[in-house]
């Protein structure tokens, strides 16, 4: 264990709003993406309308592309094979020239996520377990080491009650006292294994944790995906149900709803 490269440990709170920042800044990329996916849709339709796709009903729509009969007469003697042939590669362009524009945006939005999402995952070590979140429940607490005092010499029998009451009761000062003797304990003789303990006591905190870690990664990777599929033109469908998967994994009974 490296002492000297430990991250700062968070409340659960804080973890919380780290959690809630990405999903913040996963709803602008969305929000984003849909913007310059538009611009590109209404390209589109400019360069097709003005390079004769519509020629039939141009100088008659009333729009911003109405030609007059001079252009009409124009790009009717340019065969079609030639117009559509130039109408791509105009469109080509300005789809080219939009996503080299909003690479600054999306890239700016992926280092916003970037550094909330490290701070996030790095939190990890401290709630791999619910043995270690209990291990800290309590400190300080007096409770805490008046039952280390009155159950120092207490065999088996009387642990292994213990833990039933700290578990029904949810007695976290307790449970936190009696995870301490049990893990002093040889195994064979521990009526109840520590990390059992700890795991039946249902830390509030620890699950939580839990569910905004996921939540976390469910939005960066979401953030990723979608500018992948945007610089790439095309989704993948594998990306698409594995971040479904991730969304069916997260607990929103436990920390709410995220940005549907």
């Amino acid at each position: 264990m490296n002492l000297n490269q430990v991250s700062p440990l968070l409340s659960p709170q804080q973890i919380g709003e780290l959690a809630s920042n990405l999903d913040a800044i996963h709803t602008r990329a969305l929000k984003a993406i849909e913007r310059l996916q538009k611009d590109v849709q209404s390209r589109k339709i400019e360069i097709s309308k003005r390079w004769g796709v519509s020629i039939g009903h141009a100088g008659t729509d009333g729009g911003q592309h109405q030609l007059s009969p001079s252009d009409v007469a124009r790009w009717s003697a340019i065969p079609n094979a030639d117009r559509a042939r130039m109408a791509q590669n105009e469109t080509l362009a300005a789809v080219r020239q939009i996503k080299d524009n909003s690479a600054k945006e999306l890239d700016k939005l992926l280092k916003d996520a970037g550094a909330p999402h490290a701070q996030l995952v790095s939190q990890r070590e401290f709630f791999s377990s619910p043995a270690k979140v209990l291990a800290r429940a309590a400190l300080g607490d007096p409770k805490r080491t008046e039952y280390l005092h009155q159950l120092a010499y207490a065999g088996p029998a009387e642990l292994g009650h213990m833990a039933q009451v700290a578990v029904a009761t949810q007695n976290i000062p307790l449970a936190s006292a009696l995870l301490s003797l049990l893990d002093r304990m040889p195994s064979k003789d521990r009526p109840v294994g520590p990390a059992e303990l700890a795991a039946a006591m249902k830390l509030d905190d620890y699950l939580k944790v839990q569910e905004y870690i996921k939540l976390g990664d469910a939005r960066l990777q979401g953030i990723l995906v979608a500018i992948r599929t945007w610089n790439q033109g095309k989704s993948n469908p594998l990306n698409t149900v594995q971040l479904a998967l991730r969304e069916q994994a997260i607990d929103r009974d436990l920390i709410g709803g995220g940005d549907e």
